[in-house]
């Protein structure tokens, strides 16, 4: 540390010419160490003569020195060990060198801390004496879980004739730290008569950080005396009058050399109960306070000699369902028995709710009840087919002749239908599918029969218009010469005509007929047919 000083030195003469000269220290505004500093001074004059002054600087370091601490430390305690190595650092600074840190309490860094808080406190000081400190706490932690060892589980037999054992044991525990404490939680001490059955034993050990460990076994005492037990003999009786069961009673005893032992029915009916037909076995098991046991069994056999009821329907007949050829036919069998459990089989025929075929189907049923004993019954189911097939012609046929012929090929169809297999399709009038149907209208008839004699019946008719038009070729135009004499000529000439069908006629509407004297002509020719027409026009050179 240094301080900047100034200061002012006189001096004085009788004469002019004096010099002053500084013989020690530093010069006024130099930087002065800390501590004192001796500054001398001498003035001369111009004849040698000298005078001298002096005076010190001192300089005080009063600035405090800084020291840093480590914030506290929290560890857990080395492994097996009440304590913990524990490292840290203490740093410091001052304005002048050569302070000096010094740890006033607690462990250096690198120690074995104790389980336990351990206050630690530095200071520093300074060449000038100005001191700085600071402190922080180390805490170790136990938080190692103590040991403690259970004997294994023990398993002995009771003394004889008893329903216990003395038993004796040694639990061992042991800690990092000295002080743990060992208590049993549950269970009987070492050397205690123990029952028969299985004892809990748990113990806990404690340490002085409150960490604690636990151990449990258990002595079982295993009462090895079976118990008796006795059931009587295998019973046989019949039903009780109109019922499927008999009440039956009877007795089972036990005994055990220890109290508590107890009898359970494991399988069947008690005594006293109503026993169904048929066999029921009994089971029972006595059970002691140790799980011995012991068991017995008898059964118990009810006859039922009822032989069960069954009732069909009668005959049934019915029509066939509607576009089927068969019938959909649904039937109740009834029965009774006296016991539950009788079974209805279906020995012949279709079940209720099937689709029935035209004709006769016979059903037969058998009820057995659970002894064997049986009952049938029968009835048939007669389906008629009383549907009439259907049967479908074409719409009535309209057509042109075929070309050049007095007629047409037509080609049809028509379809039928029934809900039974095998109807049979027949033409009573007409002409069949692809036939040469004449020019006019022919009538066309069909009748379908079933297997059952049902029938239907369809017509159409077939129509072949004669369109084409018949063919006529008059003569080339005709010039010639008035016959001598006249104003006229006689003109002879020829018209051919044909039709593709018979019976056409040539008719001249117009003009004078072959032969005659004329000047004009105009034929006509008619065909059976209102569409056909063909004209002939004659006329004179002028």
């Amino acid at each position: 540390m240094r301080a900047i000083v100034t200061y002012s030195v006189s001096f004085n003469d009788n004469c002019a010419g004096a010099n002053l000269a500084q013989t020690a220290g530093l010069a006024s505004g130099s930087s002065f160490p800390t501590g004192v500093t001796s500054n001398s001074f001498t003035v001369t004059d111009g004849s040698g003569n000298t005078a001298t002054c002096s005076f010190t600087v001192t300089v005080n370091d009063t600035e405090i020195p800084t020291i840093t601490c480590p914030a506290n430390v929290v560890v857990s305690n080395d492994p097996g060990q009440c304590a913990a190595i524990v490292t840290y650092s203490v740093s410091f600074n001052d304005n002048c060198a050569g302070a000096n840190l010094a740890q006033t309490a607690g462990l250096a860094s690198g120690s074995s801390f104790p389980s336990g808080v351990t206050s630690n406190s530095f200071t520093v000081t300074d060449g000038s004496g100005n001191t700085a400190a600071c402190s922080f706490t180390v805490t170790v932690n136990d938080t190692e879980i103590p040991t403690i060892t259970c004997p294994a589980n023990v398993v002995v037999s009771n003394d004889p004739g008893q329903c216990a054992a003395i038993v004796t044991y040694s639990v061992s525990f042991n800690d990092n730290c000295a002080g743990a404490n060992l208590a049993q939680t549950a269970g009987l001490a070492s050397g205690s008569s123990f029952p028969s059955g299985t004892t809990s034993n748990s113990f806990t050990v404690t340490d002085g950080s409150g960490n604690t460990a636990t151990c449990s076994f258990t002595v079982t005492v295993n009462d090895t005396e079976i118990p008796t037990i006795t059931c009587p003999a295998n019973v046989v009786v019949s039903n009780d009058p109109g019922q499927c069961a008999a009440i039956v009673t009877y007795s089972v005893s036990f005994n055990d050399n220890c109290a508590g032992a107890n009898l359970a029915q494991t399988a069947g009916l008690a005594s006293g109960s109503s026993f169904p037909s048929g066999t029921t076995s009994n089971s029972f098991t006595v059970t002691d306070g140790s799980g011995n046991t012991a068991t017995c069994s008898f059964t118990v056999t009810v006859n039922d000699t009822e032989i069960p009821t069954i009732t069909c329907p009668a005959n049934v007949v019915v029509s066939n369902d509607p576009g089927q050829c068969a019938a959909n036919v649904t039937y109740s069998v009834t029965f009774n028995d006296n016991c539950a459990g009788a079974n209805l089989a279906q020995t012949a025929g279709l079940a209720s709710g099937s689709s029935f075929p035209t004709g006769v189907t016979s059903n037969s049923f058998t009820v057995t009840d659970g002894s064997g004993n049986t009952a049938t019954c029968s009835f048939t189911v007669t389906v008629n087919d009383t549907e009439i097939p259907t049967i479908t012609c074409p719409a009535n046929v309209v057509v042109s002749n075929d070309p050049g012929q007095c007629a047409a090929i037509v080609t049809y169809s028509v379809s039928f239908n029934d809900n039974c297999a095998g109807a049979n399709l027949a033409q009573t009038a007409g002409l069949v599918s692809g036939s040469s149907f004449p020019s006019g209208t022919t009538s066309n008839s069909f009748t379908v029969t079933d297997g059952s004699g049902n029938t239907a019946i369809c017509s159409f008719t077939v129509t072949v218009n004669d369109t084409e038009i018949p063919t006529i070729t008059c003569p080339a135009n005709v010039v010639v010469s008035n016959d001598p004499g006249q104003c006229a000529a006689i003109v002879t000439y020829s018209v051919s005509f044909n039709d593709n069908c018979a019976g056409a006629n040539l008719a001249q509407t117009a003009g004078l007929a072959s032969g005659s004297s004329s000047h004009r002509a105009r034929l006509r020719i008619a065909s059976p047919s209102p569409t056909a027409r063909a004209t002939l026009q004659l006329v004179p050179s002028p």
